[in-house]
């Protein structure tokens, strides 16, 4: 009997005791609790845009908070779950401290007038509003050390992907600024450029203007810039001497003599050091003369000098030339089982050489040849070819000839 009186008193105890642990913790409205650096979050920084003005500075981004409530709802905020929501909205031009307030934003499961602030630190929240500029700024190369001897660099046609900067930023920092500049090092460049470059916003002097609140389209420019070898060449002409002309009694001149050009290193050492213009037979040429003839360059290399054509000046010293009409015309070298009859019963050459061998010529001296190898049954022209005896080493046919000839089966 004593035991189960025991038992109950002792359960009584403990349950008076869960009661009042529940009244204490559920029940009591007067407890006080204090969240430290709950964080400040603004709103409206959109319409401040629209109105062209920003904040540049906040006086603090967080704030401690004593708050009173039931126990249970201040059991459920903390700084992670919360903020202070600042309006911005209401801001309609620049201001240097401008006190806002702010509203607590608590987490859904506590309702908006569950809790009140008893204290807070600091005390007020207070913003610098400034005007909000956006500008383009061009950007500026300053060129440091140079190219190697015998190399350039085309910086006149340099090439960059953005011209302009453009920032955005408050007012009185954007206005000092004037161009964004990068730095290109040339010293030991034989390579053409192809990179990306940081640059540096600057003002007019070309000092740098501290941006830590300017944001900008871009983060790099990229450029690119020929470097190349710049390399002097002959130009020159392939003689082919004939008709009388030899090296001894011909002067072949090629104006301008040199040319400058620039190019890759491979290119230009392929290329060598002359450039050859083309051929000049002299066979086919009758008289002193200028040629021109174009100048042709591969791919990849520039002409620095601007000269697209050359002149090939032509002397003959000493030569004259004569005409003779030449009946002794015969055929070689004419296919098996063939007949050819040659229509022409003469031709007229012209004859080039030194005078005094040239007088002592006659028409029964000189003699042409008609190849006809490869030729078929019908009628053609072929090649036809000048002789003249040993003696008269020194002189030559001018320009080439032709027959024309019947060919058919015997």
């Amino acid at each position: 009997m004593m035991k189960n009186k025991f038992a109950s008193i002792l359960l009584s105890l403990f349950i008076a005791f869960g009661l009042w642990l529940y009244v204490v913790n559920n029940v009591s409205q007067e407890a006080e609790y204090t969240i430290y650096n709950v964080p400040v979050v603004m709103e409206g920084e959109s319409l401040l845009e629209e109105k062209n003005l920003m904040i540049t500075h906040i006086s603090a981004d967080d704030v401690d908070l004593t708050l009173s409530g039931s126990r249970s709802d201040l059991a459920k905020v903390n700084s992670s779950n919360m903020a202070l929501r600042v309006n911005l909205s209401n801001i309609s031009e620049p201001a240097e401290k401008r006190a806002l307030t702010y509203t607590p934003v608590y987490p859904s499961n506590v309702p908006t007038n569950a809790l009140a602030i008893e204290k807070q630190h600091p005390s007020s929240i207070f913003v610098t509003v400034e005007a909000r500029r956006n500008k383009e700024v061009p950007v500026e190369i300053i060129w440091e050390g140079s190219t190697p001897e015998g190399f350039m660099s085309d910086r006149e046609n340099r090439v960059l992907d953005y011209a302009n900067v453009t920032v955005v930023g408050p007012a009185s920092v954007a206005d000092l600024i004037e161009k964004a500049v990068i730095s290109v090092n040339l010293s030991e460049q034989r390579e053409s450029i192809s990179q990306d470059y940081r640059y540096t916003l600057c003002d007019k002097d070309g000092n740098p203007v501290d941006a830590e609140l300017i944001t900008t389209n871009v983060e790099t420019v990229h450029l690119d810039v020929k470097i190349q070898q710049v390399k002097e060449v002959k130009l020159t002409v392939d003689v082919i001497y004939g008709g009388g002309a030899t090296e001894s009694n011909t002067t072949v001149t090629v104006a301008p003599e040199t040319i400058r050009l620039s190019g890759g290193e491979a290119v230009l050492a392929e290329l060598g050091d002359t450039i050859m213009l083309g051929k000049v037979d002299l066979g086919s040429i009758e008289k002193s003369q200028t040629v021109t003839l174009p100048v042709t360059l591969p791919e990849g290399v520039t002409n620095l000098s601007n000269i697209t054509e050359a002149q090939v000046d032509i002397k003959f010293s000493g030569l004259i030339a004569k005409e003779f009409v030449v009946e002794n015309i015969m055929a070689e070298n004419i296919p098996e089982g063939l007949e050819a009859d040659i229509m022409e019963e003469k031709l007229t050459v012209i004859v080039r050489g030194p005078a005094a061998d040239l007088m002592k010529l006659n028409e029964e001296d000189i003699s042409i040849q008609a190849d006809f190898t490869g030729a078929v049954e019908g009628t053609s022209t072929f090649k036809a070819t000048v002789h003249f005896p040993q003696e008269f080493a020194t002189l030559g046919a001018v320009k080439t000839y032709s027959v024309t000839a019947n060919i058919w089966k015997q």
